[in-house]
């Protein structure tokens, strides 16, 4: 558990940012978001305090994210967790504002992947600023040219390389040959596949076979596919980026949202993620 006291308010609208720009990669992601609307300013900092001894003996070894705000509220952001623990956790802090202080305090357990508006809509109205969410691709312009992996410059057009055919065209770039089997075997029969194992190949493949969506592995041995993410969207501003990760930590998703990806699926994937983005972007395309 990390408990947010520095520049809290700021930290969650950057953290709800993310969330809104695609909530399918906060699958099994959590939210308690208890209301201080009803707490005297006198009782916020006793309020805290008791807050966190709750925290810290319900959520002491999970990876949850904790921010204290006193504009904002309390909000709780973890993963595999029930909504009945985030519920119990939400009225024992309540119960404890109405027995010290006499004030009533309201608290609600959001869903990510499927109430994630909601909670947005409701996080941000109490924000001193709204952000601008970007809910579908995010838009990174970036002048400047290609340099392949020759060490040769050039041009690539991208405004036109969208792809009209029968089949979507995926690009996996995928060192571990197990997972790029499990993905090929999973999409064998929605789309025209094909993979490139380094960050190096990723670069050829995409300029020559020109994808609809990459599935896009952060850790690959020649160099991080963060620095292909930017690349693609340097050359290429409206692709569709979907990262591979074992680390799902709330950061990592974050981090990765906010450079410009359009989702992150979580290693081990399931089939149905893969399929979700191959239908968003053929639902779109149409």
């Amino acid at each position: 558990m990390n408990i947010e006291f520095t520049n809290p308010e700021k930290k969650l609208v950057s953290l709800v940012s993310a969330i809104g720009r695609d909530p399918v990669s906060w699958r099994g992601w959590k939210s308690l978001m208890i209301n201080l609307d009803n707490i005297a300013p006198d009782y916020e900092q006793d309020m805290f305090i008791w807050a966190r001894a709750v925290f810290e003996s319900s959520l002491k070894d999970t990876s949850a994210r904790v921010f204290l705000s006193s504009k904002m509220g309390i909000h709780v952001i973890c993963k595999n967790m029930s909504k009945e623990i985030l519920a119990e956790i939400g009225r024992q802090i309540s119960d404890m504002a109405t027995d010290e202080s006499g004030h009533d305090l309201s608290y609600k357990v959001y869903d990510l992947l499927h109430h994630a508006d909601a909670y947005i809509q409701e996080t941000l109205s109490k924000a001193s600023e709204s952000p601008v969410l970007i809910v579908e691709n995010a838009i990174r312009k970036v002048d400047g040219d290609i340099m392949d992996f020759t060490g040769q410059q050039e041009m690539y057009q991208a405004q036109n390389i969208r792809n009209y055919h029968d089949y979507t065209k995926v690009l996996l770039v995928e060192d571990d040959p197990v997972t790029r089997w499990m993905v090929r075997n999973a999409l064998k029969k929605c789309c025209t596949l094909t993979t490139a194992p380094t960050a190096h190949k990723a670069y050829d493949l995409y300029i020559n076979f020109q994808p609809d969506i990459v599935f896009l592995d952060i850790g690959l041995p020649d160099e991080s596919g963060k620095n292909v993410l930017e690349w693609i969207l340097r050359n290429d501003p409206g692709a569709c980026v979907v990262m591979f990760s074992s680390n799902d930590d709330l950061d990592n998703i974050a981090e990765t949202l906010e450079d410009g990806a359009s989702g992150f699926i979580p290693k081990p994937f399931l089939k149905d993620q893969l399929l979700h983005y191959i239908n968003y972007y053929e639902k779109i395309a149409s």
